[in-house]
């Protein structure tokens, strides 16, 4: 009897430490394990990595196996299992995706967590539906197949599933046809299925709340949070109190629930709204059927009462937003009591704050009794779970940039991932203490988890093993950087000569021998006749970029950017080009700007080259940003040239300047902003397949609105009550400015250009802020 009880306790013990489904038991982000290393990086008490593939999941851990998923080409997926505390493989299993929907970046198709009952891993996938794998052999189990999602922003697919109870249930809110829906965990299939009408697209994490003698089962969404009863599906009560959109999970404790969410815009911006700003391509307030993506024209011609092809300001309002919950934006953080019957929006909402707290995607940690919230721009807040009393809000972290993942504890410690790749360690308590700040030197999107006293930190092609003493004994090779090489320029008039070198790290200088090879095929293309290179190339000095590093994801891993063999394969481009028939000329590198330009002589050869690749109406909206971007050339080249040209003074120059922001740069930005948004709603209205180059000219303008945001920010500090602050919000914009421009970093000009931002712009301005000049 003694011998069976110990062994009880130690089958209790060691299942405590399971972390089953996205952000561990009932998605509260919170786990048992101790020992968890403050102070860890990618080479420093990491037990083991993985290589995954492209994906955003998490990784989950049962029985001292970890799974995890990631595209394994461009149209297959595998799912991985791991021995938990060596990463030895187990298994893995792929399937084929079909053809594969549009989503918008950071979203990977690889995004939703698995869950698992221990006997098989269940999967969520846009195309498919759920399946279920044996979670021994990861052989196949069941399928059960689903309407793909529908988004009319494209952000894709993102949900999770949960398992409670012997079912399988998910939860699909998109802007179609949105439900919750329950599957047999054994067979696969249906057990009930309720349909969401009156909800939008939404990421909620369906959780469980115990309360007045029973079990709900509870799914925030746009509006309203909703409890119904899982073994049927059956609505319990309702609670009309959320926004819009809902893209942040709540949290359950003592029969309580939190929320914190932040919906874009204010409490008049319902749905609307934004698809006049996106959807609504050539910005005549009305929508037209082929501005609205196909899934969504029958619901189109439905809401088109007139039958006129349109949808009017009369008929807007409610075209793809039930007239029943009319939600808009703001901020919110609420506690509500579970256990509820009908409409509880009265009597169940314990305490509710309107503050600018919460974020859009992650989600609230309750941990201790305190409410753990964090946004971007590393902004950490902090509540008393009992009353909502603020303990801190929005304090710095120390680590700039966008945060996807939520927050996690354990051990008396609060994980928070970056963007960025790095992971802030907070001390639970009620004052904010940042104990260590880790570089894993990956971008993270995914949420990390914790089991058995080990840290899961899934990157976006890797997974890390956190751990004591770690040796690192399961490695992956850094991936290739990227060689795919756009050039739309076409030789000026006269002129038929490309000059590519810029004497820095911006130009030829940093290309290697393959892209220079493709660079030779396209101007060969384009009708180029003349190559320019100087007499000699010499190698530019070696630029730092890891640790703290602005953009660092464009370099995939590296400590330096460098090219140090630039003479020699110089040399064996002008022979090259010479063979192709081209004439080889001697000529002093340009100098040029990190600013976009447009390289197009008019619209016509836009039009040549973006219709037949994105689709009818694409040149359009991107020529009118295009001479946007014209017209802030001039500005610049009429007041100050040098701007935007990498130099060490290029950030620092305008800290000396006096006075507030010139008017022409205030128009600069704001002609720059019209391009953005213009760039952006060309890559709306861009075909499948071809948004590689709209979103590379929209990302490449939204790091121009954030460059420019600094140079104001930079203005402002001149004044001594607010110098502090505008020093601080210059470096995050410039911060901001490099993670934009990495995300679509092409080719090694791209990477020059955000390098010697960070030598000229962060780092320089990051010295003067710390030393206090």
């Amino acid at each position: 009897m003694k011998t069976l009880l110990i062994l009880v306790l130690l089958v209790i013990t060691i299942h405590a430490e399971d972390w089953a489904q996205f952000r561990g038991s009932n998605g509260s982000g919170v786990s048992a394990s101790k020992n968890i290393p403050l102070e860890f990086s990618a080479d420093k008490n990491i037990a083991w990595k993985a290589r995954l593939g492209d994906g955003v999941g998490s990784a989950i851990v049962k029985n001292g196996v970890v799974f995890a998923t990631g595209m394994a080409g461009d149209a297959k997926v595998a799912v991985h299992a791991f021995d938990a505390a060596t990463g030895a493989p187990k298994w893995k299993s792929e399937f084929d995706t079909g053809t594969l929907p549009r989503i918008t970046p950071p979203n990977s198709h690889a995004a939703s967590t698995p869950a698992t009952d221990g006997e098989r891993v269940y999967l969520h996938f846009s195309t498919i539906g759920l399946l279920a794998f044996d979670s021994v052999t990861g052989k196949e189990v069941w399928r059960y197949s689903m309407p793909r999602p529908a988004y009319l922003m494209d952000w894709g697919a993102a949900a999770s599933p949960i398992v409670h109870d012997g079912l399988v249930i998910f939860c699909q809110d998109d802007d179609l046809a949105p439900f919750v829906v329950a599957v047999d965990a054994k067979t696969g299939q249906e057990k009930w299925k309720t349909l969401r009408k009156d909800m939008l697209a939404g990421y909620a994490l369906p959780v469980l709340c115990e309360a007045n003698s029973r079990t709900d089962l509870v799914v925030a969404g746009s509006g309203k949070m909703k409890g119904y009863a899982p073994a049927t599906g059956k609505e319990l009560w309702t609670c009309n109190t959320l926004l819009r959109t809902i893209m942040t999970s709540p949290v359950v404790h003592d029969g309580v629930i939190y929320i914190a969410v932040q919906s874009y815009g204010d409490a008049t911006r319902t749905l609307k709204h934004a698809l006049l700003e996106w959807l609504d391509t050539n910005q005549d307030k009305i929508l037209a059927r082929d501005e609205t993506p196909k899934e969504f024209h029958e619901r189109f011609d439905a809401s088109d009462k007139n039958k006129n092809g349109l949808i009017d300001a009369d008929e807007i309002d409610t075209a793809f937003q039930s007239p029943d919950n009319m939600a808009a934006g703001g901020n919110i953080i609420q506690a509500i009591k579970g256990g509820g019957s009908g409409d509880v929006t009265k009597t169940h909402v314990l305490w509710n704050l309107d503050h600018k707290s919460p974020s859009n995607l992650s989600s609230p940690l309750l941990f201790n009794n305190r409410l753990y919230l964090v946004k971007s721009g590393g902004m950490s807040s902090c509540y008393d779970a009992k009353d909502g009393k603020t303990l801190w809000d929005r304090s710095r972290l120390g680590n700039f940039g966008d945060y996807f993942a939520s927050p996690v504890a354990a051990d008396g410690k609060v994980f928070i991932a970056g963007k960025n790749g790095f992971v802030v360690v907070l001390e639970d308590g009620p004052q904010l203490k940042v104990l260590a700040k880790n570089d894993i030197g990956e971008e993270i999107i995914a949420t990390p988890s914790i089991a058995d006293g080990r840290l899961y930190i899934r990157t976006r092609e890797n997974l890390f093993c956190v751990a004591a003493g770690g040796s690192k004994t399961v490695l992956a090779e850094n991936a290739a950087m990227p060689t795919t090489i756009e050039i739309t320029s076409q030789p000026v008039s006269g002129s038929r000569v490309w000059n590519g070198y810029t004497g820095n790290a911006m130009g030829q200088e940093s290309w290697s021998e393959a892209e220079l090879e493709m660079r030779l095929q396209q101007l060969k293309k384009l009708g180029y006749t003349t190559v320019a290179t100087p007499k000699t190339v010499a190698s530019f000095t070696p630029i730092r970029v890891d640790g703290d590093t602005g953009g660092r994801k464009a370099f995939r891993g590296a400590k330096t950017f460098e090219n140090p063999d630039v003479a020699a394969i110089t040399a064996r481009f002008r022979e090259k080009a010479a063979k192709l028939g081209f004439e080889i000329i001697a000529a002093d590198p340009v100098a040029v700007s990190v600013l976009p330009k447009n390289d197009f002589r008019d619209e016509k050869a836009l039009s040549d080259l973006v219709t037949p690749m994105c689709g009818e109406g694409v040149a359009e909206r991107m020529w009118l940003g295009f001479q946007a971007i014209d017209k802030a050339a001039q500005l610049i080249a009429q007041n100050d040239p040098k701007l935007g040209v990498p130099a060490p003074d290029m950030l620092l120059r305008h800290l000396n300047s006096k006075g507030v922001p010139p008017a022409w740069l205030t128009e600069v930005k704001t002609l720059y902003t019209t391009a953005m948004n213009e760039m952006y709603r060309a890559n709306t209205r861009a075909r499948e397949g071809s948004r590689s180059f709209t979103l590379y000219n929209a990302k490449r303008l939204e790091f121009t609105f954030h460059f420019i945001s600094a140079i104001e920010s930079l203005y402002k500090s001149h004044d001594p009550a607010t110098r502090a602050e505008s020093l601080e919000a210059a470096m995050e914009s410039v911060y901001n400015s490099l993670n934009s421009y990495s995300d679509v970093a092409r080719d090694s000009s791209d990477r020059g250009a955000i390098a010697l931002l960070n030598q000229h712009g962060y780092r320089a301005l990051r010295k003067v802020i710390k030393g206090g000049k």
